[in-house]
């Protein structure tokens, strides 16, 4: 198994029921998806009876996978296998160096992918063993540091973003971030009004869903008529406003708030959206939404597929990942301002004469004719269009290659893009853009469709967020950039 049992046991027993003649499949649903696809682990199915004659032992208590350190020396190697332990070790330790790879290495007979940790110091080799022991991770001890490139994995200063408007969604991210002992602090919207200068502060700025907050009713909140609606602790409400008070819910972040929040981006800032906020408001160019006309996805698992396996938001995952969706946007990409992003496939021909229809010879009038344009190039669902020669004559709408969205997941074609759950019309979200990593000036904007982390089941898909926050400092590594 790539992650410890003990952090699937509980949602193992929503799935105890398996087909005898495949011990990894569910026999009640028909979507054909499996164990090891929904819970990110490796399955292997044991085909030697004698295994059932194995003696037993009642296990009392929480089961926990070994852990410790193997080898001698003085570097210390973890592999990234997407488990949030890695995210708690990593803050049990905030000052001790570590290090991410760039890319897969070996090293003492071990392969390790990329984004597995190298600790170069700050930590004693007794205090890393106990750690590891008990989170259940395996730690290898180094001779000698690998040549792979790296980067720091800093552990970041972290704002939980919540509204006044509905509280229960962000509502898991907050106990997520306990159960790992990741911290933060909690800040509402109308903390953001106040702080123009939020970068002294944080690093990253978690936004989770906001329910049925629309992207407007953030700014403006609620109708001010009437008399204030304070959450605080009081006589008579003695166990609401410990975490978070307010003497006045009704007002929104307003525009000062989304000044900041911009400010906050621009100066270098990580900003981790879920909702339609960002892509509303402006935070993030060249990423629109398509409307749906008939997609409902009614909290589903979906199939979806790495695209930049190099970007460091994708660290720890393989090629295919089962993620949660509920009528997530249907992103699309594009590398200019405005721009809107296609279904992929042949584009509509263009005419140089700018006249007639795709089937009409394209005969200018009263002058020879030009050369035919090339065709334009087969773009997928989840790519932006290349820029064209005559888009380049006026450039000012066209996205400098830097600061380009780069779609790091999408959704998996549409065959077999459902895995479990209700899923209707889903070949208007099949392999659109999923995640998606937007530059803005010195910092980033990462947009989810999906939603990473979702009532304490996600677990797979925890680590979409915690990588954004553990290389919030280095989102480019990795990144080819577009030639123009």
């Amino acid at each position: 198994m790539d992650q410890p049992y003990s952090r699937i046991a509980d949602t193992l027993l929503d799935y105890q029921y398996w087909a005898p003649d495949d011990p990894q499949r569910n026999p009640y649903d028909d979507t054909g998806w499996t164990f090891g696809e929904l819970f990110n682990v490796k399955v292997v199915r044991v085909t030697d009876v004698k295994v059932l004659d194995a003696p037993l032992e009642l296990v009392k208590g929480e089961l926990t996978a070994a852990g410790g350190i193997n080898g001698t020396g003085s570097l210390f190697a973890i592999n990234h296998n997407a488990d949030p332990s890695l995210a708690t070790l990593r803050y049990r330790f905030k000052d001790a160096q570590f290090d991410v790879s760039e890319e897969p290495f070996e090293a003492e007979g071990q392969k390790f992918s990329r984004g597995s940790f190298i600790i170069r110091g700050g930590v004693s080799a007794e205090a890393l063993g106990k750690a590891v022991a008990d989170l259940g991770l395996k730690a290898v001890a180094l001779s000698a540091a690998p040549t792979v490139k790296t980067h720091p994995a800093k552990a970041a200063r972290i704002a939980l973003l919540h509204t006044w408007i509905n509280t229960q969604d962000e509502g898991w991210w907050r106990l997520a971030l306990d159960q790992i002992a990741v911290p933060y602090d909690y800040i509402s919207t109308q903390d953001v009004a106040k702080d123009a200068d939020l970068t002294s502060k944080y690093d990253v700025i978690l936004f989770p869903p906001v329910g049925r907050g629309a992207g407007q009713q953030l700014i403006t909140g609620l109708p001010m008529y009437g008399n204030p609606l304070p959450w605080k602790t009081t006589e008579l409400t003695p166990n609401i406003g410990k975490i978070d008070s307010t003497d006045d819910m009704r007002p929104g972040m307003g525009w000062q708030g989304l000044a900041n929040l911009q400010k906050f981006v621009r100066d270098g800032g990580v900003l981790d959206d879920t909702a339609n906020f960002a892509i509303q408001y402006g935070f993030t160019a060249g990423v629109s939404v398509t409307p749906a006309t008939r997609l409902k996805i009614t909290g589903a698992v979906l199939r979806s597929k790495v695209v930049d396996g190099a970007s460091p938001i994708a660290y720890g995952y393989d090629e295919n990942l089962s993620i949660y969706s509920s009528d997530g946007p249907i992103f699309g990409v594009s590398n200019t301002l405005g721009g809107r992003g296609g279904r992929g496939g042949a584009a509509e021909p263009r005419r140089a004469t700018g006249r007639g229809t795709a089937d009409e010879p394209d005969q200018p009038q009263g002058r020879p004719p030009s050369e035919p344009l090339p065709p334009d190039p087969k773009v997928e669902p989840w790519q932006a269009t290349p820029i064209r020669d005559e888009q380049l004559r006026n450039g000012i709408s066209i996205i400098p290659p830097a600061q380009r969205p780069r779609v790091v997941l999408r959704y998996g074609d549409a065959r077999d893009l459902l895995v479990s759950g209700l899923l209707d019309g889903g070949a208007e979200i099949a392999q659109r853009p999923m995640v998606v990593d937007v530059p803005v000036d010195k910092g980033h904007v990462v947009l989810f469709s999906n939603n990473p982390v979702w009532r304490g089941e996600t677990h797979g898909s925890y680590f979409l967020v915690l990588n954004a926050i553990l290389n919030h400092g280095h989102l480019n590594a990795g990144r080819k950039l577009d030639p123009r």
